[in-house]
């Protein structure tokens, strides 16, 4: 069976296909959150990529870390593969700062979720987009 993104992840933005994985955008201007799906079929967990793609995802990941260490100055990033709504393998990577409105409790926690505006979600996808890394 061919890669295919869960319904869920279907929903987030498309920012671009990696070697690897497909990055994806959370659509929630509280934080610039970024999605690493590996376009592999049926893999639920980390330890079902071959060495080589576990390889290759921790080079994306560093890759996805460092973009957004650099365009946003966050405190800490937060790097989590939970899949309990969502089984397919999905790789989220936050920034987080003081001042966000979950700090410094879990994202998952603070329900009020934010949209970014269209000028907001073009302007977050073109520093994305263009590292300068």
């Amino acid at each position: 069976m061919e890669f295919e993104l869960h319904p869920n992840l279907q929903k987030k933005i498309f920012l671009k296909d990696l070697a690897l994985c497909t990055m994806l955008l959370e659509d929630n201007k509280h934080y610039p959150w970024i999605i690493l799906v590996p376009k592999r079929a049926h893999k639920r967990h980390l330890i079902d990529l071959s060495p080589d793609d576990q390889t290759q995802l921790l080079c994306e990941l560093n890759f996805v870390q460092k973009l957004l260490l650099e365009k946003f100055q966050p405190k800490q990033i937060n790097v989590a593969a939970i899949g309990n709504k969502t089984p397919q393998l999905h790789i989220h990577v936050i920034a987080r700062f003081e001042n966000d409105p979950a700090w410094p409790g879990c994202v998952w926690d603070h329900k009020d979720k934010m949209p970014y505006s269209q000028k907001e979600k073009e302007s977050i996808i073109k520093k994305l987009l263009f590292p300068s890394l």
